[in-house]
């Protein structure tokens, strides 16, 4: 009695190319290079075609960001160096005056010095286009701005409680 032993997978893939005849043998042989070249397209060339696309797309996008950049960079320069010098001279004096032109008065009329650089006021109630005014003022005519500003709405239409400080 014959038995038969197990064909290990190798040998029946030998025994099957065995049984082909040379014509099948050259067609399986050409449809698995194409399908070989099938795939390599699909994994390795397409992507790297899709993906140089992709790059020569975002390096124009870039270039132009880049020229933008340049032409924002050299308006900023040419603001710099058309800026007003800064104004010395004594920022209470043109505080006081700006108050005096605006018929404003400060809480407790004084205006306090917070340091060197800033100086503080509070009203308890003005109107908010006068103090609108008042801070356009300062800007305009003594390089004076306000860094902080807090107005709160008062009872009376247009009047707020603000206090404010000012820099150079």
């Amino acid at each position: 009695m014959a038995t038969a032993m197990p064909v290990g997978r190798r040998e029946r893939v030998t025994q099957w190319w065995g049984l082909r005849t040379r014509p099948e043998r050259v067609a399986i042989e050409f449809a698995g290079a194409a399908l070989a070249l099938v795939l390599l397209w699909l994994v390795a060339l397409d992507p790297l075609q899709r993906d140089g696309d992709r790059l020569s797309r975002r390096l124009a996008d870039q270039r132009s960001a880049l020229v933008e950049a340049h032409r924002q960079a050299d308006e900023i320069a040419g603001l710099a160096r058309s800026a007003p010098a800064a104004r010395t001279g004594d920022a209470r004096a043109a505080i006081e005056a700006a108050l005096a032109r605006n018929n404003l008065k400060p809480t407790g009329g004084a205006i306090e010095r917070v340091d060197d650089n800033h100086w503080h006021l509070g009203f308890d109630g003005v109107a908010f286009d006068s103090l609108t005014a008042l801070l356009e003022g300062l800007q305009r005519d003594a390089g004076l701005r306000a860094v902080e500003a807090s107005a709160t709405a008062r009872v009376e239409p247009g009047q707020v409680r603000a206090d404010v400080t000012l820099t150079r």
